[in-house]
């Protein structure tokens, strides 16, 4: 084996790079690409690529996936130069052009598809869904209501002798009848729920599942061990992560729900958490490019359908720099 696939083969043993560096170097990227860089840009440039060995990493994918996107482009524009001059009339150029735009739409949505390709499965999968900064409320057969949150997906199951609800991602706010023979089951990755009347949200984020109680008690527990219960009361909240009991405490119910009355309120949360769930909400991109303001504490209020008003926020109170490269692209540093 020469020394080219030793060092392929060394590559593709390392771990996938994490989704926050990927997202830091392509906003450094898209820097790069749309202005010219200062000398401090610069030097900032190069101490976060030194920083870390996965800095690096994540500079060069960033960088494939732009040529992979690239080059077909390109091909069609060296194709349209390279047509003979004589047929080059102001239809054909418009054509062409046209052909072109088509083409790089295309390309995009391949690559967002891509991306977003978990998502788009659960949602066929799934009997409701909502997109991101949606809301939807939901009239169950056994007169149970269920609040779909922002970018949620779930599978609604009700029958003679069990009802159960499925939550794929994201998060749903439960009201149950109450039906004691009928128990109310909501399966999220390996966590339970089971009720028999009450009201409770539950919220996943990949093998991550936070169940919070609002009114009545809710029996928690995990598919592999659903003899280990952990039961909650009204202002507790438990966390499950995989298929164990993370954490189990007490919440500002209030606080915690608050996005069913339209906001996402926030104390001394880090910048890093503010702009996560601001993008659950936010169609597009908020991307913090500065790491010194990751951990800055923000205490806040927004409204969940002005969240345009969040940027200007963070800019104005906060004193954090926002650089609007498109409606949905913003850098925060």
């Amino acid at each position: 084996m020469n020394r080219r696939h030793l060092e392929l083969a060394a590559i593709n043993s390392l771990p996938p790079v994490p989704e926050s560096i990927f997202e830091e170097a392509s906003a450094w990227f898209i820097r790069r690409h749309a202005e010219h860089a200062s000398d401090q840009e610069q030097l900032e440039f190069n101490r976060w690529l030194t920083a870390n060995p996965q800095h690096a990493r994540a500079w060069n994918e960033v960088q494939d996936l732009y040529l992979a996107l690239e080059t077909p482009a390109k091909n069609l524009r060296q194709a349209a130069v390279q047509a003979p001059t004589a047929l080059i009339t102001p239809s054909s150029r418009h054509q062409n052009l046209i052909a072109l735009r088509a083409a790089a739409a295309l390309l995009f949505c391949t690559a967002l598809a891509f991306f977003l390709q978990p998502a788009l499965l659960q949602n066929l999968q799934s009997d409701y869904h909502t997109a991101t900064g949606e809301q939807q409320q939901i009239d169950l057969a056994d007169g149970s209501k269920l609040l779909l949150n922002t970018d949620s997906a779930v599978t609604v199951a009700i029958e003679d002798n069990v009802r159960q609800v499925q939550l794929l991602r994201g998060e749903a706010y439960f009201q149950v009848a109450h039906a004691p023979e009928r128990p109310f089951w909501v399966d999220a990755g390996e966590a339970r729920a089971r009720v028999t009347g009450t009201a409770f949200s539950v919220g996943r984020n990949n093998d991550n599942v936070t169940i919070t109680v609002a009114e009545g008690r809710v029996e928690t527990s995990t598919t592999d061990h659903p003899e280990q219960i952990t039961p909650l009361t009204p202002g507790e909240t438990a966390r499950y992560q995989n298929q164990q009991l993370a954490a189990k405490q007490s919440t500002d119910v209030q606080r915690t729900l608050a996005w069913r009355q339209g906001q996402i309120v926030f104390v001394q949360a880090t910048l890093s958490e503010v702009v996560d769930e601001i993008n659950r909400y936010r169609p597009g991109r908020l991307i913090i490019t500065n790491e010194q303001l990751k951990n800055r504490p923000i205490t806040a209020v927004f409204s969940v359908n002005r969240l345009d008003d969040a940027v200007t926020a963070l800019e104005q109170t906060f004193g954090i720099r926002a650089r609007r490269l498109t409606d949905y692209l913003v850098l925060l540093g």
